[in-house]
């Protein structure tokens, strides 16, 4: 309190919210004291001297019970000041034998002298204690009353107590220069003017009346010794009525620190507020701590919460290493030197701190290795002449720093197995005017709740951290499991999620476009990158076959070889039929035309493998030519065991007339049954509440935009799904699976498009009303398909671009 006042008591009475007059000059003298036990609590019995104003009940009410309650922890007498009157009065009402024993008479030990000893002070008289000028000035109240001036570093404030009009105080404020500020009493509203009067103190309006005498701007009014019942009224008259009477200043409340060099206030809340104040700080620091499932941030939000509640400075969070070894640097902050490191902020590169030495003993002259080791809470009132420990990193960081550690408090974190998971280390701690003071017994219960509220945090953190973790690797199992049974559907997963997760990004960027208005929250990003991993699990009950049909006659393999085995028995056939032909006849001309017409047959046949071999490949579209000439094709017959079949049989010609790709309706509509595999599965799944749509999404990805007449979706999924709206995720799946469909340069039963002609494609979907127009073009004219191209498709497929959607 070098350069400052507290208001311990701001009210002329006692009530459940309101302390008596009392004014804290330093940290063992008062002015009255009205409010000297609660006010201070166990820091009372360092008050030394008390000055009176005079001796109205609630100016001296604690005098009594301060020496009674600390008189055996006292080593001097208590020092009481006022003018020959007051004293007399205290003397002869308070202790007289009959009301309070005469402490003035009652030895504290043999050499310390009386319990107290009253000192008379004179009016314009100034006393000197620890560097404090306390002059007393008379006002206009009871006899032998006065108020004082109160100086320290050349900077004064006039408390003037309780008074009515009076000119002699603002002569002496406009005489003494070092005055700024006047603390003066307005205990009853204006329309009790008369007994204002009658008892010698103030309203608003007779203050207004008597600032006429004050000759000086630069004064500050502070108002106290307010009656409890008027509060409401006063602070009325004065905010509306007479709202330039304080000049700056204000109405006064408990726990008021008022600087004397700016003549400002510090608030600080009232005992029992403080105690409300701690409660809701706990319960906001519980619910945020639990809310938070960042770790990060929430090791960045302990800590903050720790500093807070017991107004350090300083502060390091350590966690316990796996093999319970060594404590690891997790966050640390110094709000004076503007230090932040870990947590959210610059990444901690300290070594750890090691719980055990070399040779294996208990590190216990760490102090935070200690507390991990012992759990037990450790208070620290100046590091500097602590003993027992080792605080040479500590002072090394102070002289690199010019920062000066002095109080500590070391906090084991203990989880709900009462198991050590981490510590908390505190330093200076501050009082509200920046004085660094020891962490007290408050301090301590407040953070060890708070510890165990952050330890059962950090450990369910931790818990759902690998619970989630172990659902991402088994989703990436799954994924593998499928490249096992299909090496080019595994990787689809992969690069669809991946294009998922990148659209997005990219829409959580936008911040002028359409999607300007649209973020999507981590977990939604989650859930986006989990459906994309999720979406073709289905295809683990499909058929090999199905799934990588390479041919339109592949089955468990290709049957066109099946098909070039008839056409060589058929040119088998041919070549008997021409050979047994020829040695029949003599005639050299018969000879040449047979082997005419045997050459023209045989080249027939190789035509017509490599057209079965050309269409047994998969493309984007056959026409009916095409169609025709493999009808005309399948009717050319064979003889095998004597029986008669054709060069393609029912099922082999049924499998060549597919008209895109490889797959007949039949094997469509199982590769498509997928889909509602995928997302039976998915929903048999107890997802997370902010994972429970994955199901949805991956399940959605064939979903076309366009709404029959039944309102149900174009495309396939499973029933129940196909009439539910499309999310903005779902559509963003679904382009970035066809996306990857189009582009892949890895499927055995197509030839990969261009880029340019991927891109067409695409506009064509959107054109069908099958893709999301705004995310195709987002997607297209963003060139979000940049980095991904680069890295998935050949050289060869990256060509110029000349696709634009309106």
């Amino acid at each position: 309190m070098k350069d400052s006042i507290k208001i311990l008591g701001a009210y002329g009475a006692k009530t459940d919210n309101t302390a008596m007059t009392c004014i804290q000059v330093d940290h063992e003298i008062l002015i009255d004291a009205g409010n000297i036990l609660l006010g201070l609590e166990e820091k009372a019995q360092l008050i030394n001297h008390i000055f009176l104003t005079h001796t109205h009940l609630d100016h001296i009410a604690d005098i009594p019970f301060l020496v009674d309650v600390f008189f055996d922890e006292r080593k001097s007498p208590l020092f009481v000041y006022g003018t020959k009157g007051t004293l007399e009065n205290l003397k002869k009402y308070i202790f007289n034998w009959e009301i309070w024993p005469d402490f003035t008479k009652i030895p504290l030990d043999k050499n310390a002298g009386m319990a107290i000893q009253l000192i008379e002070i004179n009016i314009d008289e100034t006393t000197l204690i620890n560097d404090t000028k306390i002059k007393a000035i008379k006002n206009n109240h009871t006899d032998g009353s006065c108020g004082y001036v109160i100086e320290k570093n050349d900077n004064a404030i006039f408390f003037t107590s309780d008074t009515g009009k009076c000119k002699n105080i603002w002569d002496e404020i406009n005489n003494n220069k070092k005055i700024n500020s006047v603390i003066i009493d307005v205990s009853f509203p204006s329309h009790l003017n008369k007994l204002a009067i009658d008892s010698l103190h103030l309203t608003p309006k007779l203050l207004h009346e008597d600032l006429v005498h004050l000759q000086r701007d630069d004064v500050k009014i502070f108002i106290n010794h307010l009656k409890p019942s008027f509060i409401p009224n006063i602070y009325e008259e004065v905010n509306v009525t007479y709202p330039n009477i304080l000049n700056g200043g204000r109405i006064l409340k408990d726990g008021d620190i008022i600087n004397l060099t700016t003549s400002k206030i510090i608030e600080v809340l009232h005992k029992k507020h403080v105690a409300l104040n701690h409660i809701d700080q706990l319960i906001a620091i519980g619910h945020s701590l639990s809310n938070e499932k960042d770790f990060d941030t929430l090791m960045e939000q302990i800590l903050i919460a720790a500093k807070q509640l017991s107004n350090a400075d300083a502060g390091t969070l350590y966690l316990l290493d796996e093999k319970n070894q060594s404590l690891n640097f997790k966050v640390v902050q110094t709000d004076s030197l503007n230090i932040q490191m870990g947590g959210t902020q610059e990444k901690i590169t300290w070594n750890d701190l090691d719980l055990y030495t070399k040779d294996g003993k208990a590190n216990n002259q760490q102090v935070a290795a200690l507390c991990a080791l012992t759990g037990k809470l450790i208070n620290i009132p100046d590091v500097y002449t602590a003993e027992g420990f080792n605080f040479e990193g500590t002072k090394s960081f102070d002289k690199g720093t010019g920062y000066r550690t002095q109080s500590m408090l070391v906090v084991p974190m203990k989880n709900h197995e009462n198991d050590i998971i981490g510590v908390v280390q505190l330093l200076n701690k501050k009082e509200v005017n920046g004085e660094i003071i020891v962490f007290d017994k408050n301090d301590e219960k407040l953070l060890l709740s708070m510890s165990s509220q952050a330890a059962v945090s950090i450990t369910n953190t931790r818990l759902i951290e690998d619970l989630e973790k172990l659902l991402l690797d088994f989703i990436k199992s799954t994924a593998d499991a499928i490249s096992e049974k299909s090496k080019y559907t595994g990787g689809h997963i992969n690069r669809v999620a991946e294009l998922a997760t990148m659209i997005a990004l990219a829409i959580n960027e936008d911040k002028v476009g359409i999607y300007k208005n649209k973020v999507f929250t981590k977990d939604e990003l989650n859930q986006i990158d989990i459906a994309g991993w999720m979406h073709d699990i289905g295809k683990i009950t499909t058929p090999e076959y199905v799934v990588d049909k390479a041919t339109k006659l592949e089955t468990i393999y290709d049957r066109i070889h099946e098909v070039i085995a008839k056409f060589e028995i058929v040119k088998r056939d041919l070549e008997i039929t021409y050979l047994k032909a020829k040695l029949a006849s003599n005639d050299e001309k018969e000879h040449v035309k047979l082997k005419e017409t045997f050459d023209e047959s045989i080249l027939k046949i190789n035509e017509d493998i490599n057209f079965i071999k050309e269409s047994n490949k998969g493309v984007e579209f056959v026409d009916s030519q095409r169609t025709k000439k493999i009808n005309e094709i399948s009717k050319l017959t064979l003889s095998i065991q004597g029986k008669q079949t054709n060069v393609l049989n029912k099922d082999q010609l049924y499998n060549m007339q597919v008209t895109k790709g490889t797959l007949t309706k039949e094997e469509r509509i199982t590769i498509n049954n997928h889909v509602i595999t995928s997302y039976n599965m998915l929903k048999s799944l107890s997802f997370p509440k902010k994972l429970q749509r994955v199901p949805i999404i991956a399940g959605s990805h064939h979903k076309t935009i366009y709404k029959n007449k039944d309102g149900n979706h174009g495309g396939y999924g499973a029933p129940e799904i196909m009439g539910e709206d499309m999310s903005l995720e779902d559509r963003i799946l679904a382009v970035a699976d066809v996306f990857e469909a189009v582009t892949a340069s890895d499927r055995p039963y197509k030839n990969p498009n261009s880029l340019n002609q991927s891109l067409n494609i695409m506009s064509d979907m959107v054109k069908a009303n099958e893709l999301d127009r705004d995310i195709v073009k987002f997607f297209i004219d963003n060139k979000i398909y940049a980095e991904y191209v680069e890295i998935n498709l050949l050289e060869e497929q990256l060509d110029e671009i000349n696709v634009h959607i309106d």
